[in-house]
């Protein structure tokens, strides 16, 4: 009866926190210090990362002197150890008044514990700072020069200990319907030379409260909507539940990316995929993935490398790519074996979008050769970038994530 009324208790709580603001950084009070004016210079405010999941629609943050046209920006980071992770930025702003409110559009998606930041881009005012009462021994707030637009190491900064930013985004905590996570390709459907691949799916509930949500299947091609075609879950504590071929069983076909999405918070079960080669008699063959957290995307600042075939006759290599909420460009750089560069290029995806294609469509019908590489730099957004690669006579398939560049 206790474990009945302590369940209760927490689904109810865990209905009303999906439906919270979620915030990160604050608004300290009077009296407040400015930076030198003049140079251009962003700070990151280390005392008040973000309170939990969701999506950054609002920022507030106090100026010295109004107006300034396109004087600042947002920035947000994601920290690990002595290291931030610049995620994106919005801006730059027209500063209309000391305590300016600005909209982030498109939304910035954020996991608990990121950062929020404010650059000054122009010699017009500049952010405010102040020492509240209690903050001794807090982290304080990052100092650098310059308008930092990718990952920054925090020993190359000036920490202000004690000292918060005047700086705080706001918006709505990830609930229902949004993607807590992504299997970056999924298929059902007949393949080149004779293959036809499916998609076995295993969902497991490590946890003692039960867990429901559904699986959204993102077509190819399409941005992701409301009107994708899902499959619900309910998994008690313990109980694991197993697809043989989860796009099929949502009436689909084709190649695609699966979000796993709960009903609320953000809790998921531990979800294993099998992409598989069905040979019928004759077996089959296939490679495994698990779903993705979105804080695994790779986001605005990051770069990463793809690793071709060593023999581009018996194999063939296909690229694909699944943006989250914010969509993402990316700059792009094909190398030959000895690494010289052979093509650039820039490619932009809309939000929750899905694409596979073969490794020369990527890289606008250049020639892909033996040990060729592709490199990608995101220079906006977040996405999963992945390579598929198929034996050309056995139809057998290998994955691989895009491995990040230290």
């Amino acid at each position: 009866m206790r474990n009945g009324i302590l369940f209760l208790l927490l689904s109810t709580f865990a209905r009303v926190a999906g439906a919270q603001t979620i915030t990160a950084g604050s608004i300290p009070g009077p009296p407040y210090s400015a930076f030198p004016p003049g140079v251009i210079i962003t700070i990151v405010d280390l005392s008040a990362p973000a309170n939990g999941a969701g999506s950054m629609t609002s920022a507030t943050f106090l100026w010295q002197t109004a107006p300034c046209p396109a004087a600042a920006k947002i920035k947000f980071f994601r920290r690990f150890g002595t290291t931030l992770q610049f995620l994106a930025e919005r801006g730059p702003f027209d500063v209309n008044a000391t305590t300016q409110t600005v909209t982030l559009s498109p939304p910035v998606p954020v996991e608990a514990g990121d950062l929020v930041g404010v650059a000054r881009v122009s010699a017009c005012g500049g952010p405010l700072t102040e020492a509240p009462p209690g903050a001794a021994g807090s982290p304080g707030t990052g100092f650098f020069s310059g308008d930092v637009t990718s990952s920054v190491s925090l020993n190359s900064s000036t920490t202000i200990p004690a000292v918060r930013a005047a700086v705080q985004a706001t918006g709505p905590a990830l609930v229902g319907g949004a993607a807590a996570k992504v299997v970056p390709v999924v298929i059902s459907g007949p393949g080149q030379l004779g293959s036809f691949f499916r998609t076995a799916l295993q969902a497991h509930n490590p946890g003692v409260f039960p867990l429901n949500g559904s699986f959204v299947f993102h077509r190819q091609g399409f941005a992701g909507s409301s009107a994708d075609a899902s499959l619900t879950y309910t998994l008690l504590s313990g109980q694991t539940i197993y697809f043989a071929d989860v796009v099929a069983a949502m009436g689909q076909s084709g190649v695609g990316s699966l979000d796993v999405v709960p009903s609320s918070g953000t809790a998921t079960p531990i979800v294993s995929v099998r992409v598989y080669n069905d040979a019928g008699s004759l077996g089959t063959s296939g490679f495994t993935e698990e779903a993705r957290r979105v804080s695994d995307a790779l986001a605005a600042g990051a770069r990463a490398v793809l690793l071709g075939p060593f023999d581009n006759l018996a194999f063939r290599f296909n690229v694909g790519v699944r943006t989250l909420e914010s969509g993402a460009t990316i700059n792009v750089t094909l190398r030959d074996s000895s690494g010289l560069p052979v093509k650039t290029l820039t490619r932009t995806y809309p939000a929750n979008f899905f694409a596979q294609v073969d490794a020369a469509a990527f890289l606008d019908n250049t020639a892909f050769g033996p040990n060729h590489t592709i490199t990608v730099e995101v220079a906006a957004g977040s996405l999963f970038v992945y390579g598929v690669t198929a034996d050309n006579r056995t139809n057998d398939p290998s994955y691989q994530e895009a491995q990040r560049i230290p």
